[in-house]
């Protein structure tokens, strides 16, 4: 309790209100409807259109299998939340045209709000275009076996592991084991179960490796965590992630690979193991002195070390039989625990020796397991033996000097195709090929070959791929048989180069990701060198002029990611070797006109080298070119014309972010569009173009443009690129009909996005004759003429948009409907997303018939389109079997003149499959229910989420049966999560007690805002114990929220203690506005007052009440005594929070009874885990607890306390604290006065007085 600030609270707020100036607030009064109407229109001109884009990320990310951002789903909800918000005050202001009791008030209300809101909006808009990406790659499966925990061996060490995560006193766990022993895929399992638990709310997994890099570490927390760190310091970096760090309430950090020790401060990680935020650090390392070493002074007690063991040899054995697949001989079989036994129970040796044996026969085998003893009596380890076995039974040399190539790159790089190509080619490994695709097929062949082998690891996608630490180390083991061919020394923290003892030899040289700062000027002549990479040497300014005129081989050099600011003269030399050059993100590096003379070079990239202004004549003269780079050049302004066109090899093409000034040709000093055109080879092509008259703009023949490939072409509209063949379109002007160019590229788009195309009136002007036929994804906004999506009255093709899986239209303010006319067979057949938002004179959504063909439609959003009155349309159409078999989501929002739901939707859809329903602000409702009746209900089979806000004609959520009609007994909702309803002021009852007796899976349960509503559940007839109690279980309910339902007649939130029993996993209660309640909990005697015909089923011996609970909150309860027993609270072990607010008539907080005491008859309660305790406005309180006998004192002992409100509590007159029951307190905010005249239960605990605010 020393050096706890008591902070005063002031008596009354109106010296601030006087010091504000009087003009503001009169602006309020006067002008709020200007003020809400700014507010309307930049929340739809501003957020609601980059809404819009985000969600179109996250369903493409989803549709991927990526993990969204939880920072992106949290700005989505206050999205969400904001426009809610914002369309309420319209209305409300709307409203306010004649005077009325209150209007003064409620204007200036309203203006202020909206003031506010303004601000919000800004700041929800500013972090909204901060997102670089909305997702991250779903994590790699484990690579060792796909059902890891199946191993006996390695349970029991997860489980340990697991069960030092959950222990409070414990926040640094060390897991060691030797190379290859499967600790990183023990990780990947940890993570994975440690997320399916929820056992903390968020975690984060970084690779640390052998040369410690913080910048990277930092980096990679800061992605997973959804920040931007980029450009500053180390200390500044920290700084970030620690304060980010501190937002999470639980987090779990996994730092995989430690090599030494690791400075947590340094990178921005505070640990803690209890109070307000929970950080836990998880560390893996070959060497338990290293996981040592990660102790401290402060975190001695707190840290434990697990060793990860190999496996048994009957894992061991089974192992190898799941990778090494079907064998058919008996005598192979006879094999398997002969070779497994060889590899010591390492996984990584097992695997990577099994998969070099699948499918191969006797002798093959023979000749390994030979090799095997024979490399293992040398003293080399089971695991390199292994992996030297399989390399050495790589069938090509190719395959093998892929394999080496891999090892150039940094320990725990992510490598990717798009690099490795490159030096491959300068290799010669791939072959006579025609072209840049072929090659890339080839390589893709060898890299496939490796990942069989067990000598790669698959990365997020096909595109990239790692090498594990211990198979590098081999591979660079291998490479040094041939002394001084290869010399890999990437990542090693180098800050000179080191001196070749035979430079002659040397064929390959890898000294990126290091600080070197210089090179040497009398470079010493490597006439055999092919490869040479210095990427990622930051430090590295300045190569001397005559640097490489001693290499006349090199065909590969990577200068990316160095600060060079100009290109050494000598580069020149190599014009009859070099053949791939990358030059990314060379900042500083400007001129470039020496690349002119490089004539064999066929790949050159210059991605993000933003220093380069104009791309020189002197580029004309690479006739070989196949690749060419200049993404995310935004300084790059001129290209001259006939560039371009020179390069007649040209292949790929890549130049988003880049120069846009493509010129209608000869009118301007700049390139063409009609030069990219004449490149009758491309297969890839990635640029942006500014000026909209493109658009209709012949540029000369481009049938040839029909066989790309990959393609990323945006005009007037410049989002992030979302697929391989992406174009977005964005004018102002009449570009329709388009030129030919477009409608080729319109024949291949996967993604098309329209932007504010205003002459646009439907989208078979882009595309008359291929009908769309590879379309994807349709993204349509701000497109002011459009009618119809589809109007085919006038062109009549075969079908349209026959592989179409994502339809989005946002704020197409004309719309009357999407399908206009004849429907054409296969059309929409393969939609799984229709989201329309915004479109105001929409009043059809589509055709029955067009309806009855959406076979795969999966997700329906439906949002603030006012005329739209019925969503589906049966009418004409037979009752059969559903056509939408696979719906999976619902929701509806702001709809203000839709009158039904499910009308025309019986005879179309499947519900068995729907899992998610969403009904919001939909206030012409006809229907008094939202499922028509009970039999109707009992089809949602799968529903998981159930969300009904402002539907103002509601009194029950489900109808009764008609009188005679017999009641299925099987469940309803039995796969119900999360149930919200709010501001139904119709609604009566939620459910009738019988359909609670079903919601075995409910997790949330929240109630707001119904002021009709008299019961939370409606007793009636149901089943019943033989004893004739009620059966309900709510095994799962994690949240409860009631808030503001004035007319609940039950005196109680829960009916009798057995009933509140059944709540055992609930984590969060929050009552809000309940003035019935006199008691949260009724006891024994009181039950008989709520039904005497009701007995609720007694448990047996049950775990205290509440045992989970973390947060109780109590607010504006007024006829609330106190909240419940104090043998409840001592039960209350997890509990974190605990506010209880304007409650007029609360006198004590607990009532007591009989209960455990002390020796010397006082009683001790412990909260261990308690950070904040807050108690206000309650003019009645007299102490904690309501004492019917005198007993010496009551404590509390709460040893997590950061936090205690008390204010305005005149009556409260005793604390029931002593002097080390709260030794976390940093503040206490309490009245002097009342602070003045406090008693202790423990005289001793009196807190000193400290200076008051």
């Amino acid at each position: 309790m020393e050096g706890v600030a008591i902070a005063v609270t002031p008596a009354t707020e109106l010296a601030k209100c006087a010091a504000n100036p009087i003009v503001r607030h009169i602006g309020y009064l006067f002008r709020y409807k200007k003020y809400v109407n700014d507010l309307h229109r930049k929340v739809e001109d501003n957020l609601l259109r980059l809404e819009n884009d985000v969600n179109g990320k996250v369903n493409l990310a989803q549709n991927n299998g990526d993990v969204i951002h939880q920072v992106v789903q949290n700005w989505l909800e206050k999205v969400d939340k904001v426009r809610d918000e914002v369309e309420k005050m319209s209305r409300q202001a709307e409203e306010m045209n004649s005077c009325f009791e209150g209007w003064l008030s409620a204007r200036y209300r309203l203006g202020k709000d909206s003031k506010k809101k303004i601000v919000m909006v800004y700041k929800l808009v500013t972090e909204g275009r901060s997102f670089s990406s909305v997702s991250n790659p779903a994590p790699v499966p484990p690579r060792v076996v796909e059902h890891f925990d199946a191993f006996a061996s390695r349970e029991a060490t997860k489980k340990e592991i697991i069960q030092a995560l959950m222990d409070d006193k414990t926040n640094l766990v060390g897991v060691y084991g030797l190379g290859g022993v499967g600790k990183t895929t023990l990780m990947k399992e940890i993570c994975k179960q440690v997320e399916e638990t929820k056992l903390f709310d968020k975690v984060v997994l970084a690779t640390v490796s052998q040369n410690l890099d913080l910048r990277g570490i930092q980096a990679q927390i800061a992605e997973s965590l959804g920040i931007r760190i980029e450009g500053e310091s180390i200390e500044a970096r920290a700084a970030k992630l620690s304060a980010r760090l501190k937002q999470e309430k639980d987090i779990l950090l996994i730092l995989d690979d430690l090599w030494k020790r690791l400075e947590l401060i340094d990178v921005g990680i505070t640990l803690s193991g209890g109070g307000e935020n929970i950080c836990k650090v998880l560390i893996t390392s070959r060497s338990l002195d290293v996981c040592n070493s990660m102790k401290t002074t402060e975190n001695m007690k707190s840290t434990k070390n697990i060793e990860v063991k190999v496996l048994s040899n009957k894992d061991s054995l089974e192992l190898f039989r799941q990778e090494v697949g079907d064998v058919d001989s008996d005598v192979l079989r006879n094999k398997f625990e002969e070779i497994a036994n060889e590899c010591d129970g390492l996984p990584l040796a097992i695997v990577t020796l099994a998969r070099t044996l699948r499918n191969k026969d006797k002798r093959f085998w023979d000749a390994v397991i030979q090799q095997l003893k024979k490399s293992m009596c040398g003293g080399m380890s089971p695991v390199n033996a292994s992996i030297k076995l399989s390399y050495d039974f790589l069938e090509t040399s190719e395959t093998k000097l892929c394999f080496l190539l891999c090892a150039l790159f940094p320990e725990d790089h992510e490598i990717t195709m798009y690099a490795l190509v490159g030096y491959a080619m300068g290799e010669d490994l791939l072959g006579e090929v025609e072209s840049l695709s072929e090659a890339r097929g080839n390589l893709h062949i060898m890299v496939d070959t490796l990942v069989c082998s067990g000598l790669l690891l698959k990365g997020k996608n096909d595109e990239f791929f790692m090498m594990h630490d211990i198979v590098r180390d081999a591979a660079i083991s291998i490479a040094r048989e041939n002394i001084n061919e290869s010399i890999m020394s990437a990542g090693l923290g180098l800050q000179k180069c080191p001196k070749l003892k035979e430079p002659g030899k040397c064929l390959r040289l890898s000294l990126m990701c290091n600080d070197i700062r210089e090179v040497p000027a009398d470079t010493p002549a490597c006439s055999q060198l092919v490869t040479l990479s210095l990427a990622s040497n930051r430090s590295l300014e300045e190569i001397p002029d005559g640097f490489f005129e001693g290499m006349k081989c090199l065909a590969t050099l990577d200068l990316s990611g160095t600060d060079i600011k100009y290109l050494p003269q000598s580069l020149s030399s190599l014009n009859n070797c070099l053949r791939s050059l990358y030059l990314d993100y060379c900042i500083e590096l400007q001129d470039i006109s020496v690349i002119g003379n490089l004539k064999t070079l066929e790949i050159l990239s210059l991605e993000g080298t933003m220093g380069i202004l104009m791309l020189p004549e002197e580029i004309s003269g690479l006739t070989n070119l196949k690749m060419l780079n200049l993404s995310y050049n935004h300084n790059l302004k001129c290209i001259s014309p006939k560039v371009i066109s020179s390069l007649s090899s040209l292949e790929e093409l890549f130049m988003v972010g880049s120069f846009r000034g493509w010129e209608i040709e000869g009118t301007g000093n700049n390139a063409s569009l009609a030069e990219v055109a004449s490149l009758t080879n491309l297969t890839s092509l990635y640029l942006d173009v500014e000026n909209e008259k493109w658009l209709s703009t012949d540029i000369g023949p481009c049938h040839h443009w029909e066989k790309l490939e990959k393609f990323n072409i945006r005009v007037g509209y410049f989002s992030t690129p979302e697929s391989e063949r992406y174009v977005a379109l964005s004018t102002r002007l009449d570009s329709f009909p388009v030129a030919a160019w477009v409608n080729v590229l319109m024949g291949r788009t996967y993604y098309l996005r329209l932007e504010q195309c205003d002459g646009l009136k439907n989208v078979l002007q882009l595309n008359p004759k291929d009908r769309f036929y590879n379309l994807k994804s349709l993204y349509i906004c701000y497109s002011g003429k459009m009618e119809y999506v589809v109007n085919v009255e006038e062109q009549v093709p075969e079908s349209m948009f026959p592989n179409l899986e994502f339809l989005n239209l946002f704020r197409v303010n004309e719309l009357k409907a999407i399908w206009n006319g004849p429907l054409l067979e296969r059309s929409f057949e393969k939609l799984k997303v229709l989201s329309i938002c915004l479109c105001g004179e929409l009043v059809n959504v589509l055709p029955s018939l067009l309806w009855t063909r959406l076979q795969n439609l999966e997700q329906i959003e439906i949002e603030y389109c006012d005329k739209l009155e019925k969503v589906f349309e049966s009418d004409g159409f037979e009752d059969g079997p559903a056509s939408i078999l696979k719906l999976r989501s619902i929701k509806l929002n702001s709809l203000d003149c839709l009158k039904s739901i499910w009308e025309g939707a019986v005879p179309l859809i499947r519900l068995e499959s729907l899992k998610v329903l969403k009904v919001m602000s939909c206030p012409s409702l006809r229907s008094g229910y939202l499922f028509p009746s009970e039999a109707f209900a009992q089809s949602f089979q799968q529903l998981e989420v159930l969300i009904v806000e402002e539907c103002n004609s509601f009194i029950k959520l489900i109808a009764e049966e008609a009188e005679g009609m017999e009641i299925n007994s099987s469940p309803i909702f039995s796969n119900l999560k999360t149930l919200n309803i709010s501001q139904c002021p119709g609604l009566k009852c939620i459910f009738p007690i019988r359909i609670f007796q079903g919601l075995l899976q409910l997790e949330e349960l929240e109630v707001s805002n119904c002021n009709e509503m008299e019961e939370l559940f409606e007793f009636e007839e149901c089943q019943e114990e033989e004893d004739g109690s009620i059966a309900i279980r709510l095994p799962r309910l994690r949240i409860l929220d009631v808030r503001n339902c004035p007319s609940l007649r039950s005196r109680y939130l829960f009916p009798s203690v057995a009933f509140a029993q059944r709540f055992q996993q609930l984590e969060k209660l929050t009552v809000y506005r309940c003035k019935s309640f006199i008691k949260l909990i009724a006891k024994e005697a009181e039950e008989m007052e709520i039904k005497s015909s009701i007995k609720f089923i007694a448990l047996p011996p049950q775990p205290p009440i509440f045992s989970n609970l973390k947060k109780l909150q109590i607010l504006k309860c007024n006829g609330l005594k106190y909240l419940f027993q104090i043998q409840i609270l001592q039960g209350l072990l997890q509990l974190e929070e605990l506010q209880v607010s304007d409650c007029d008539e609360m006198e004590e907080l607990f009532e007591f009874e009989e209960c455990q005491e002390e020796e010397d008859g006082s009683i001790a309660i412990r909260l261990p885990r308690l950070r904040i305790l807050k108690l206000w406005e309650l003019p009645r309180l007299t102490s904690f607890f309501s004492h019917r006998r005198k007993l010496p004192h009551v404590l509390l002992d709460c040893p997590s306390l950061e936090t205690l409100h008390i204010l305005e509590c005149p009556n409260l007159k005793r604390l029931p604290f002593g002097p080390q029951s709260t030794p976390k307190l940093e503040e206490f905010d309490i009245e002097n006065e009342l602070f003045q005249g406090m008693e202790w239960d423990d005289p001793s605990g009196v807190y000193t007085t400290a200076p008051v605010r």
